[in-house]
């Protein structure tokens, strides 16, 4: 099952930590540098899950998550900081986020991005049997 991830954070080496433990091998991922970038590309990319970087209290990151949510509900947005603050965390569920995740818990975001990747059953190899002569 292929995703779409869409990683919105300024910083590079957070993108490529966001995309490491969000996305597998087959998923599709675009990242943007801004929350204006992420705006202009939502509607085009139309990711499963959008991961968005509010480490530090940007309206703009807010405000896109808001939009975001208001335009697709059906897509997950998630909010990633560096830090634990509460205030963080009730701006993003008022903006609407699915979630909010502190780097210190990255982890989380796996399933986070995709839930339905619980129920994913691992492959299992045929087995061919010879028939008797």
């Amino acid at each position: 099952m292929v995703k779409k991830l869409m990683i919105v954070d300024e910083q590079a080496l957070s993108r490529h930590l966001v995309r490491q433990v969000a996305a597998m091998p087959q998923d599709t991922v675009l990242e943007c540098v801004s929350p204006d970038e992420a705006m202009k590309a939502v509607g085009i990319f139309r990711p499963d899950c959008v991961v968005m970087g509010v480490s530090r209290p940007v309206p703009s990151a807010f405000q896109a998550i808001k939009s975001i949510r208001e335009a697709y509900p059906q897509m997950r947005v998630v909010a990633v900081s560096t830090l634990h603050e509460n205030h963080l965390q009730q701006m993003a569920n008022e903006a609407g986020a699915s979630g909010y995740v502190t780097t210190e818990n990255l982890s989380e975001l796996f399933l986070l991005a995709a839930p339905e990747r619980l129920t994913l059953k691992p492959a299992r190899a045929k087995v061919r049997r010879q028939k008797k002569s």
